[in-house]
């Protein structure tokens, strides 16, 4: 358990490192820098931006739609620039640090006490905790230098549910296509 607990002070030191460089992702993306755009769309056909992380490796995913929620740009993922002191192999490919997942994944794979489920919980909880709040300070840093206000949305890959950026609070799929029609 001491273990997982160092793993997410490991995550939060990491994400402190590169608060920075998400933060100039952020601000390049809202004056819509740095977007490549589908054939025929332009940067007034985008109605949102959508913030996507990936479950295990927290990568981050970033596209724009219009306002039939379709794609209008490609998907990006950030931050832009890797962190390459962060990763013992180079190859790695995930925003989380490498170590802290392989040493998550060895508890997993050799933990056999019956509160596995309540530990690994536990550590899971904290480390989206911290990676959401660390993603939504880095959000509104950049949002404060820009004066842009573009409709975003952030949330888990694939899910019903999402943050809505302008507001920080909660919203569905349904009630985000219905602002849109």
């Amino acid at each position: 358990m001491k273990d997982l607990k160092k793993l997410n002070i490991e995550l939060k030191t990491y994400l402190e490192e590169i608060k920075g460089q998400l933060t100039e992702d952020l601000i390049h993306l809202l004056k819509g820098e740095d977007i490549v755009y589908l054939e025929n769309k332009v940067k007034s056909d985008i109605k949102a931006f959508y913030f996507e992380y990936e479950y295990d490796y927290l990568n981050i995913m970033f596209w724009g739609v219009d306002g039939t929620g379709e794609l209008v740009t490609e998907i990006i993922k950030l931050p832009t620039k890797k962190n390459n002191a962060a990763h013992e192999n180079e190859k790695w490919n995930a925003l989380i640090p490498e170590k802290i997942w392989t040493t998550a994944a060895e508890f997993q794979d050799n933990y056999e006490d019956d509160d596995f489920d309540e530990i690994l919980d536990e550590y899971n909880d904290e480390k989206y905790k911290l990676f959401e709040q660390w993603f939504l300070e880095c959000w509104e840093k950049a949002s404060e230098q820009i004066s842009v206000k573009t409709d975003a949305y952030f949330s888990i890959h694939d899910t019903y549910f999402k943050t809505d950026l302008n507001t920080l609070k909660t919203i569905n799929e349904d009630e985000i296509a219905s602002r849109y029609q």
